[in-house]
């Protein structure tokens, strides 16, 4: 009876971690848009402009990267920390990730793709006229392995659902196994401008 009793828990524990291994497989197979939650540190950054400074750490994701720290503040004017995407040599549009008015600090946290500008900028809205030396950030977003580039979109409000469309019809129609849509920066030499991009695995 008590090795009877030893084999059933013993083909109980076994069925439970390969239902566990199982799971943990499917959920990172179905994780094709490389957002699976952050790995690592892999480097520290830091910008000052005026009575401000920010620093952090950019923070690993598989696919991508997210700027992860605090703007700090010693005076009473209002200081932005900003990113700025380059397409190539080109600056792209600032985007706001917070500011900070007076004394005290606040937390910032940004996933990005590419390898963008940081810096702080004088003011708490765009344009911004006044803005400190600039910090290029570690390469992010890219496509997972195996995903190779098929088509692009100008971002629209139905860009995406388009994108998931043609997605679905390449592996309806055999030309491609998976696939992924993201929103991305486009255009060498000329302005950038946002595009929603298809991305397959053949």
């Amino acid at each position: 009876m008590r090795m009877r009793g030893w084999t059933v828990a013993a083909a109980t524990v076994s069925a439970l971690l390969t239902v566990s291994v199982s799971a943990t497989a499917t959920a990172a197979d179905t994780a094709s848009d490389g957002n699976r939650g952050v790995e690592k540190a892999a480097a520290d950054w830091s910008v000052t402009h005026g009575t401000a400074s920010a620093s952090g750490v950019i923070s690993s994701v598989e696919g991508k990267s997210a700027l992860n720290g605090e703007l700090r503040n010693t005076g009473a004017e209002c200081y932005s920390l900003v990113i700025q995407p380059m397409i190539g040599t080109f600056p792209g549009p600032l985007t706001k990730l917070a500011t900070n008015c007076g004394s005290g600090s606040v937390p910032v946290y940004k996933e990005y793709a590419g390898a963008p500008l940081a810096k702080i900028c004088r003011g708490s809205a765009v344009p911004f006229a006044d803005c400190g030396p600039a910090q290029q950030l570690p390469a992010g977003w890219a496509p997972p392995q195996g995903y190779v580039y098929e088509a692009a979109w100008l971002a629209t409000p139905d860009s995406k659902a388009y994108c998931e469309a043609q997605g679905k019809k390449g592996i309806t129609e055999g030309r491609w196994t998976a696939y992924l849509c993201h929103e991305e920066y486009r255009g060498g030499a000329d302005l950038p401008l946002l595009h929603q991009v298809l991305y397959v695995k053949k």
